[in-house]
């Protein structure tokens, strides 16, 4: 069982898919948050030291916590600048990868989760790159 939390957005911003589409990704998956534009945009983690530079803007970003809670957060973007093109790659291709890192992750044994895994989801203007972190 998941649970959806949703801010509307104005008429110039959009989300990188629907709640619809991530119910036929998700569904399997228990104790999980998603959260639409819970915040305006992406920030790092106070205890995540080290990091990729992010460039573009960040769309979506996924947590997998020690207790194996797991968070999947999507961030407001401008319509003029994320195509058609863009939100069909992402749900099609991108989401496909989301869905199979968060499967990997809860299936380690306990020893293996040391701290808190993200896949951040950048898209720089022409493609979605993913970024994989580990922190404390």
């Amino acid at each position: 069982m998941w649970f959806a939390h949703y801010r509307n957005l104005n008429q110039h911003e959009t989300y990188v898919t629907t709640k619809k589409r991530l119910k036929n990704h998700f569904s399997s998956l228990t104790n999980l948050d998603i959260l639409f534009g819970l915040t305006r945009q992406f920030e790092w983690d106070s205890r995540c030291s080290q990091h990729p530079k992010i460039v573009g803007t960040v769309v979506a970003e996924a947590s997998v916590h020690r207790d194996r809670t797991l968070d999947l957060s999507f961030f407001p973007i401008e319509r003029k600048v994320y195509s058609e093109d863009a939100y069909e790659e992402f749900n099609h291709n991108t989401l496909v990868d989301i869905q199979k890192w968060m499967c990997e992750q809860t299936e380690k044994p306990d020893t293996a989760i040391v701290g808190i895994e993200q896949l951040i989801v950048e898209w720089v203007g022409n493609k979605h790159l993913l970024h994989y972190v580990t922190f404390l």
